[in-house]
């Protein structure tokens, strides 16, 4: 059986107390304690400030999945609109921002793969995205 753990730690002195926190989960099978077992890893450059779609539906064969998505980038004016939804024609109707994800930030997080993740690049300089799908 595969295992996959995801772990994140937190620290922070933003108030009067320090704070830090960690913590570590296995990644399973939606509704089982078995493992996921299926990770695709990709690198994107993408030269326009259309919304695409980065991860369909389509391409993961699960109805759970778990998504981590990277923005390496070092300049700041180089971020990238995270949406959940149908891009449908570089039209934003159909979508939800989850955020934005700025130079030198990562997100994690479980998709139920009823909808596709899009992307829109905030400039259209070639930027790169790198994203992991584990299901």
């Amino acid at each position: 059986m595969a295992t996959t753990n995801a772990t994140i730690a937190l620290a922070s002195d933003v108030t009067d107390s320090s704070l830090s926190i960690s913590n570590k989960t296995e990644l399973n099978l939606a509704g089982t304690t078995t493992g996921v077992n299926t990770m695709t890893s990709v690198t994107k450059v993408l030269s326009s400030t259309d919304q695409v779609d980065l991860i369909a539906t389509g391409s993961v064969s699960t109805t759970h999945a778990y998504v981590y998505i990277n923005n390496p980038s070092i300049d700041d004016s180089e971020y990238f609109n995270i949406t959940i939804g149908n891009a449908g024609a570089g039209s934003a109707t159909d979508t939800e921002e989850i955020g934005r994800l700025y130079a030198g930030d990562f997100m994690f997080f479980p998709w139920d793969v009823d909808d596709d993740i899009c992307i829109t690049p905030s400039t259209a300089n070639d930027m790169t995205v790198e994203y992991m799908v584990f299901s």
